[in-house]
């Protein structure tokens, strides 16, 4: 998905006054493998490129949330039940009783004020963020935290809404191709939707990773959460490639900690 630069420095420098910004490509390689480099790549391959100004420092984090192993196996309807109320929608725009707002993404909660997301989808936002709830339909304004524009991680937080933080975290060395995985997000602004694949590759940059994914995902995903059968949270989806097949990425969810 083409990442909306000019916007996304307007509202920085809204926020946070003037901000240094350097262009970032990412493409697939011939071989199938993810690249991410300052470098633009050569003539004849698709890529995609945005821009990544300074990050914000994510101050008095909390711990890293330890994987969560229930007593006895659960279904996919009771899994989705429990995991599904950890994924929010992230708001764009002025909310009030004369204009409709807009979702346009998603956010994951892994504490009971904080949620993580992509930053790429602030940009989306207009001069406020909101962050949802699309059973209760509690909406509150949401603020930032932390950032790190060029791996496309941001962390938010709320003062009031309480949220329902995931059961757990499982790590990037844990996991193993093949496994079946879930996704929930809010592709085309349907909340807490579920998709069902495999992660398909681990994706080992040096100092950025990626967990690549069959699982479904479209535009408004961007934020939502990868999970395991039993609920640990494994990844934030990210993107996905244009041109090709199956070829979804998500944030591991411990990298957020970095």
């Amino acid at each position: 998905m083409k990442l909306p630069q000019t916007l996304l420095l307007a509202i920085l420098v809204l926020l946070f006054g003037p901000v240094r910004a350097d262009t970032v490509y990412r493409w697939v390689g011939a071989d199938g493998a993810l690249h991410v480099s300052h470098t633009q790549p050569g003539l004849g391959t698709a890529y995609q490129s945005f821009e990544v100004p300074d990050p914000v420092r994510w101050v008095n984090a909390p711990d890293l949330p330890g994987e969560y192993a229930p007593a006895s196996g659960q279904t996919t309807p009771n899994f989705f039940k429990t995991v599904s109320k950890s994924v929010y929608a992230l708001v764009g725009g002025r909310i009030d009783g004369e204009r409709k707002s807009v979702a346009f993404g998603s956010a994951v909660a892994i504490t009971d004020r904080i949620a993580i997301t992509n930053c790429h989808i602030l940009a989306s936002a207009g001069e406020e963020i909101y962050l949802g709830s699309g059973a209760s339909g509690e909406v509150e304004k949401a603020r930032l935290i932390g950032a790190n524009y060029e791996m496309d991680r941001c962390v938010i937080s709320v003062s009031r809404m309480e949220l329902n933080p995931v059961p757990g975290i499982r790590r990037f060395e844990d996991l193993e191709v093949g496994e079946t995985v879930y996704a929930i997000g809010n592709p085309l602004k349907l909340d807490r939707t579920l998709s069902e694949g495999l992660l398909s590759g681990k994706r080992d940059l040096g100092d950025q990773r990626f967990l690549q994914t069959t699982a479904p995902i479209s535009p408004g995903s961007s934020g939502g959460g990868l999970f395991d059968a039993h609920g640990n949270l494994l990844g934030i989806t990210s993107f996905t490639m244009r041109g090709a097949q199956s070829l979804n990425f998500a944030i591991p969810a411990e990298d957020y900690w970095k």
